[in-house]
């Protein structure tokens, strides 16, 4: 994770990730609310693309890599909760 991490740092403000087609976006969302990771539902960005489930995570405000690696762990906890 660290590599994947330092690579998010270096360029861009944010990360898309497209999701597995039986998860809900909005679940998806809201669960990573709860566990204190803000990220974006995709849809909002791309109302004209065929349906799929994607989120948006911004990282350029994180502090250094640690915070990013817990917000990746409680995003990942989130994921396999929905």
């Amino acid at each position: 994770p660290t590599a994947e991490i330092h690579l998010l740092r270096r360029g861009g403000l944010h990360l898309w990730v497209r999701l597995p087609r039986h998860l809900d976006e909005e679940t998806v969302v809201e669960r990573a609310g709860r566990a204190g990771v803000l990220v974006s539902p995709g849809r909002i960005y791309y109302p004209a693309e065929p349906p799929g489930p994607r989120i948006r995570i911004s990282h350029s405000a994180a502090a250094n890599t640690a915070e990013l690696a817990e917000g990746v762990r409680r995003l990942a906890t989130a994921v396999e909760e929905v």
